[in-house]
């Protein structure tokens, strides 16, 4: 009986002893961590001021670290390239040689012959050549293109001849620039018909804004030729209209008398 006591008093006493050691280091792990946390921002309350200046600050060490990387990933494939063009830059260039803007055989008429000197051969957009008109310093100064505008209808009879190209009414033509220069802000300035090369051709004169406030003179010839009308239009300052309408008939007399062999780039 009395070593039963014993062994029940001695349980006691050890249980009443772990519960609480147990519980003391449970409480001190949590503490522990509290504490750690708090050091890790100097005691700092949590969305306080100083709390979102930390916070911006490693935000922005985050972003610098970042940067850092893309830039560091970017020069390495800068001299990569630099070291594949070292290596390929000369068979690259054989096998991919530049046009040659200034070479005069690019600046061809749609009948073969050369362009005026000062037309350089540009793009090409469906039935339209177009030409960078240049200087005498080889700026460029204006344009110019060649187009077909539509089939001809038929011949001209005396009493129509002043008021058609190749049966086409000649109203409808100027109606085709009055719409270009309303969207350009420009306006029509005078419309006429003359001979070239024994042909009649009409002529629309008009002007529009250029920069810095310059004037630019615009000439619209249209011609017949083969069953088709063509247009050819000149953009460049106003000074220059009288080397552009000059320019312009030579262009236009070249496409009325081309070859018969030869094969405009125009359908």
């Amino acid at each position: 009986m009395l070593r039963a006591i014993a062994l029940s008093l001695a349980l006691l006493v050890g249980i009443g002893t772990i519960i609480p050691l147990a519980t003391n280091y449970a409480e001190a792990g949590q503490k522990y961590k509290r504490h750690k946390k708090k050091r890790e921002w100097n005691g700092v309350k949590k969305y306080s001021k100083r709390w979102w200046q930390l916070y911006r600050r490693q935000e922005r060490r985050k972003k610098a670290r970042a940067q850092s990387r893309r830039a560091l990933r970017l020069r390495q494939i800068r001299l990569a390239n630099a070291r594949n063009t070292r290596e390929n830059g000369d068979n690259y260039v054989r096998s991919n040689p530049r046009p040659n803007k200034t070479d005069s055989s690019t600046a061809v008429l749609p009948s073969g012959q050369s362009a005026p000197k000062d037309w350089k051969r540009g793009q090409m957009n469906g039935s339209e050549v177009q030409y960078q008109v240049e200087s005498n310093n080889g700026s460029q100064i204006g344009s110019a293109s060649i187009a077909v505008v539509g089939p001809a209808l038929g011949g001209q009879s005396d009493t129509s001849r002043s008021k058609t190209v190749g049966g086409v009414a000649t109203s409808s033509l100027r109606r085709t620039v009055i719409d270009k220069m309303v969207g350009e802000e420009g306006w029509v300035v005078n419309d006429f018909q003359k001979e070239i090369g024994g042909k009649n051709v009409y002529v629309v004169v008009a002007q529009s804004p250029g920069a810095g406030s310059v004037v630019q003179s615009r000439l619209f010839y249209f011609t017949e030729v083969d069953g088709k009308i063509y247009s050819v239009a000149t953009n460049a300052p106003a000074g220059n209209s009288t080397k552009l309408e000059q320019e312009s008939e030579r262009v236009v007399n070249s496409l009325q008398h081309r070859n018969g062999s030869q094969q405009a780039d125009l359908r």
